[in-house]
């Protein structure tokens, strides 16, 4: 029973990690999918910031499970009467009674720490149609509270019209309600395989296609067998659309071969230290020439992996990446690589670990 639970909060904590990287990815298209006046009234031209950080340390203890997706974001207003406004984005997976208060507990939070405009949404991404909160309410003694807060159903949106609309989220919001229908693999397989073709269709931008088919894998789950005979049906799609993008198996392959330069470069690394202990000390050498054959590989399987992901790596960010000498940075930017989604996004989060450490 224990192991079964276990097992159910995995899946859960699975199911709502696509969504973080939806809204993270997304984060305009989504707002223009769901809430388009709002859509309308941001200045997206000045950028936005996810402000998750914060949201940590101002109400930590209002979490009470991994079925919640809460993300913070600061952006502006076009009409310039307000500088900037956050936006408070919350996806729920599974009813919660509580969900309400918390939903308030948050909005209060919030304005006692900003003191600015809170517009909160609440995506409820559950398989009740009966369970749809709106607000949170209390009275006692002739004071009273009513909050309201933006909802969206995913339940309630008509499928027809998401595979029509040509906003990406939308092919995402039918992967998600497909997945959370049924678990039958030939379903899931020829769902993940209609809206690839749909992505492709679209005119979206190469990393657009990549993240998107990368979080339509993510949310509709198959079995080893089915996933080979994705694979194959994938690989005749690309050839037909001419698309370079990636794989689950060529990551797959890009991973181990990564895997296995690793070990070279610290062998490689081992024999540099031997040879170096010879002439300046080998318990000196050998420490050292580890160290460095160790971070040589790691650099050069990085640099393998970018290329691999997003096609040629300038010099200027090989020479950053070069400039990073601790391996459990190294190590950290592997991480980074996979889920950046572009080679800028990747060259930016560099730029800000290296601006840290200056």
């Amino acid at each position: 029973m224990a192991a079964r639970k276990r097992a159910a909060r995995r899946k859960r904590h699975d199911q709502d990690s696509p969504w973080k990287e939806l809204i993270r990815l997304f984060l305009p298209q989504l707002i223009e999918l769901i809430h388009p006046e709002l859509h309308e009234m941001i200045d997206w031209q000045r950028g936005y910031e996810f402000l998750d950080a914060e949201l940590q340390r101002i109400a930590p203890k209002s979490r009470t499970g991994r079925q919640t997706v809460d993300k913070l974001v600061r952006v502006h207003f076009k009409d310039g009467m307000e500088q900037w406004i956050l936006i408070h984005i919350e996806v729920q997976s599974r009813p919660d009674r509580l969900f309400p208060e918390r939903t308030y507990t948050y909005e209060a939070a919030l304005w006692l720490y900003y003191r600015r405009p809170i517009v909160t949404i609440a995506i409820l991404a559950d398989k009740n149609p009966n369970w749809r909160p709106t607000k949170y309410e209390r009275s006692l003694a002739g004071c009273r509270l009513e909050f309201e807060f933006y909802t969206v159903k995913l339940l309630e949106w008509d499928e027809a019209e998401l595979l029509a609309n040509p906003n990406p989220c939308a092919l995402l919001f039918v992967a998600f309600r497909r997945a959370q229908a049924s678990s039958d693999a030939e379903f899931l397989l020829q769902s993940r395989l209609e809206l690839v073709r749909l992505a492709l269709n679209r005119g979206y931008t190469e990393e657009q296609i990549g993240e998107l088919i990368r979080l339509l894998e993510w949310v509709m789950v198959l079995p080893e067998l089915f996933e080979e005979r994705y694979e194959k049906l994938l690989e005749e799609v690309k050839r037909e659309k001419g698309t370079p993008y990636l794989s689950v198996m060529e990551r797959k392959a890009l991973r181990d071969g990564l895997q296995q330069g690793l070990q070279q470069g610290l062998q490689q690394g081992l024999q540099q230290g031997l040879q170096q202990g010879l002439q300046q000390g080998l318990q000196q050498g050998l420490e050292q020439g580890i160290a460095r054959g160790l971070e040589r590989g790691l650099q050069d399987g990085l640099l393998k992996l970018l290329r691999g992901l997003y096609g040629n790596v300038p010099e200027a960010l090989e020479a950053q990446v070069r400039s990073v000498h601790d391996v459990t940075q190294l190590n950290a930017l592997y991480d980074t690589a996979f889920a950046a989604g572009s080679l800028q996004a990747f060259a930016e989060q560099l730029s800000r670990l290296l601006e840290e450490q200056a």
